[in-house]
């Protein structure tokens, strides 16, 4: 098989790999009520079930990103799909809303092996021009999938709809066993050298700043996320239907930015060395202007004009992010270096953004509380822009 046939296959199962993923991590969201029927639980309850998720998806980010630079990074792949395929399927015939918790929990830890590997991967196969384009492509999967397990959720309902997302998970797994993939090549497996490892990737200046960026971002996506459908309903008083309608209808900005943001920063990687976060920073900076209109406009065309655009900019780091942090990681540290930046991204911004915003938005008002996440989007944009001073360095020393 030809080199770049080859590249393209494993980019097409890694997207499909990563929108199950977020398929299966959304699906709960669109089935409330019928959850509350079964179990007879409360909105507190409920509000677990994100929790059980992201809390073990974050923890087992970084052992399984560093297991990735160690060993068979197909089986290890394979393996969480199967785990998170399980769990799934076993939240979805549980007798209790304690083990559907549970459950939670399995596909939250099986889930933390696609990332940080399949960027590590990505990033060989496609080293050089094309790496953020491919690491967009990847994450596409983002958008649909994650569309695809509301849609799922809101049509098949509860159970069915889990099960229908947790199946084909079991189906590329199988695939993925059968296609060749850049292996690590570290040795030591100790908790020690775990230990050293992510010392050696945190050492690296431009890796502290991209993470503290990253870090950021992720906080004021996990806000917008959390709040945005309560907010036009309740803000700007938009049906449910109508408010539904103008965010699948961003989707749509959310795609072509991934796409844009991957071909814009591999232009600028050309004409400077920090052209890749220099793509991130823009696509923040332009985010700001964008989310305040979406913040004080009315309904009507320049509210939807707006948000267009707010999810165009704001989708354009997903994919030169993953590049800038594999530029600079030592090769035998790829995938160890995707997993500490996800890692303390999970943690630090997209854990506690849906509680804080949510504080905020009953202490300062609804407005208020937007703003502070558009906020937190410019501090993001400066925080990368502190990264082109060591990017062009940091590269030079990761390629020795």
């Amino acid at each position: 098989m030809r080199p770049s046939s080859r590249a393209a296959d494993v980019l097409a199962l890694f997207a499909l790999a990563n929108l199950l993923s977020y398929a299966s991590r959304n699906v709960p969201f669109a089935v409330y009520d019928d959850l509350r029927a079964a179990y007879h639980v409360d909105a507190g309850q409920l509000g677990w079930l994100g929790t059980a998720f992201i809390l073990p998806h974050a923890l087992a980010t970084l052992p399984v990103g560093w297991f990735g630079d160690r060993v068979d990074r197909r089986r290890l792949v394979a393996l969480g799909l199967t785990v998170a395929s399980l769990g799934s399927i076993l939240g979805a015939v549980a007798p209790t809303f304690d083990l559907v918790l549970a459950s939670r929990f399995l596909v939250g830890l099986g889930l933390a092996a696609i990332v940080p590997v399949a960027n590590a991967v990505l990033g060989q196969l496609y080293a050089g021009a094309r790496k953020a384009f491919a690491l967009a492509i990847f994450n596409l999967g983002l958008f649909v999938g994650g569309v695809a397990g509301f849609g799922l959720g809101a049509g098949l309902g509860f159970p069915l709809g889990w099960i229908v997302v947790a199946a084909p998970g079991f189906l590329v797994a199988i695939a993925l066993l059968a296609i060749d993939v850049p292996q690590g090549d570290a040795d030591s497996r100790s908790w020690s050298q775990l230990r050293r490892d992510a010392a050696a990737v945190v050492r690296i200046p431009t890796i502290r700043r991209l993470m503290a960026a990253t870090t950021v971002m992720a906080f004021a996506a996990g806000g917008y996320q959390a709040w945005l459908l309560d907010f036009l309903q309740n803000e700007k008083d938009m049906s449910k239907g109508a408010a539904t309608t103008l965010l699948g209808f961003c989707i749509l900005g959310g795609l072509a930015g991934v796409v844009a943001g991957g071909r814009v920063a591999d232009r600028l990687r050309h004409r400077r060395a920090w052209g890749r976060p220099g793509a991130i920073a823009l696509g923040m900076a332009l985010t700001v202007p964008c989310a305040t209109v979406c913040v004080f406009a009315p309904p009507g065309p320049l509210l939807w004009a707006a948000s267009l655009a707010t999810m165009f900019f704001i989708s354009w780091y997903h994919g030169p992010m993953a590049a800038s942090v594999d530029d600079v990681a030592p090769g035998p540290l790829a995938a160890t270096a995707q997993a500490v930046v996800i890692a303390c991204m999970h943690l630090l911004g997209t854990a506690p953004s849906s509680r804080v915003i949510g504080e905020l938005y009953d202490e300062l008002g609804r407005r208020e509380a937007m703003m502070v996440a558009t906020a937190a989007v410019a501090v993001a944009a400066l925080l990368t822009v502190r990264a082109f001073s060591t990017f062009g360095s940091d590269a030079a020393s990761a390629e020795l």
